[in-house]
């Protein structure tokens, strides 16, 4: 199999939160964990570049697309309940959505912050994806991989991870390692609890969070490790800079939540990017503090989005 060759062409930005983002050359949807590792290893032995997108959430495409091979875990979409053990086995396509409302079924605790998040449980466990103080490191048990550097499907438990915020040892650019499938363990709960956090937490977002096309939080929490400094958080430091009026092409902030940026005119990645630097700029000129991108940027960059995003990660 030539795995160069044989996928089908696609556009990133329907494979993405942003809608942004260019051609794709070879896409790849694999619906087992060993089709999936069989397109990795071909595409390794053949030396050609591998592009992993989940739900695509917190990222940004180039705007000439992404060459080589892009594997998308949707339809990795296996899931297995063990009552016993209070344990769900989820392919890495699976939507954290989904999740929360299986663990609720079951009446277990710790998935209620996956409600409205936009993403895949295999991006959530690379990343560490969490919200409402909460995240996905707590109710990881172990994930199957596929290891690059060995070419085999292997699990890893939780300790090897080394999960803190915002990131695991899965993000390490070499060697490649991808989730194919997590298991997730949970406490018992009080039903109705947990039934009224997860309306919370919808409630909340539908209020605070844009439904235009976005990739999530721009930049991290700078002082996420501070208490003393906690609440000086990315979005209040943009609030306080007045940027919900800001755009750039056909991106904007959004009105709701400063520190989102929201697809509304058929922006570009070169919007999104730009509007970002102006974000990061702003808080770097008032507060003194360098912000770090949430966002991830990835395929065929033109030299400007090279330029751009070298810059928002220095």
């Amino acid at each position: 199999m030539d795995v160069t060759t044989c996928g089908a062409p696609g556009q990133a930005a329907a494979f993405t939160t942003y809608r942004v983002g260019g051609p794709i050359d070879n896409l790849h949807q694999p619906e087992t964990p060993e089709q999936a590792a069989e397109v990795l290893r071909q595409a390794l032995t053949q030396g050609a570049p591998v592009t992993i997108l989940g739900w695509g959430s917190n990222v940004i495409v180039a705007s000439a697309g992404i060459r080589g091979v892009t594997l998308v875990t949707r339809k990795l979409a296996h899931t297995r309940v063990e009552p016993e053990s209070r344990r769900l086995i989820a392919g890495a396509g699976v939507h954290l959505a989904r999740i929360a409302t299986m663990a609720e079924a079951q009446g277990w605790t710790g998935a209620e912050f996956m409600i409205g998040i936009p993403a895949t449980i295999g991006g959530a466990a690379r990343m560490n994806a969490g919200a409402m103080g909460q995240e996905t490191a707590s109710v990881i048990d172990s994930v199957l991989l596929f290891d690059a550097g060995s070419g085999e499907i292997t699990r890893w438990p939780r300790e090897p991870l080394q999960y803190a915020y915002r990131h695991s040892a899965l993000q390490a650019p070499a060697p490649l390692r991808v989730v194919l499938e997590a298991t997730l363990v949970f406490e018992a709960g009080d039903p109705a609890a947990i039934r009224a956090q997860m309306e919370t937490n919808v409630s909340f977002r539908k209020t605070h969070h844009p439904t235009e096309p976005n990739g999530g939080s721009v930049f991290r929490n700078p002082f996420s490790k501070d208490a003393a400094n906690a609440h000086l958080t990315a979005g209040r430091m943009l609030d306080e800079l007045g940027a919900r009026s800001w755009h750039e092409g056909g991106v904007r902030v959004s009105p709701l939540h400063a520190n989102f940026i929201v697809n509304v005119a058929n922006g570009t990645s070169s919007d999104v990017l730009r509007l970002m630097m102006r974000m990061k700029r702003a808080i770097k000129s008032a507060y003194g503090v360098d912000v770090r991108p949430e966002n991830e940027f990835i395929g065929d960059a033109t030299p400007q989005e090279a330029d751009l995003w070298a810059a928002l990660t220095a």
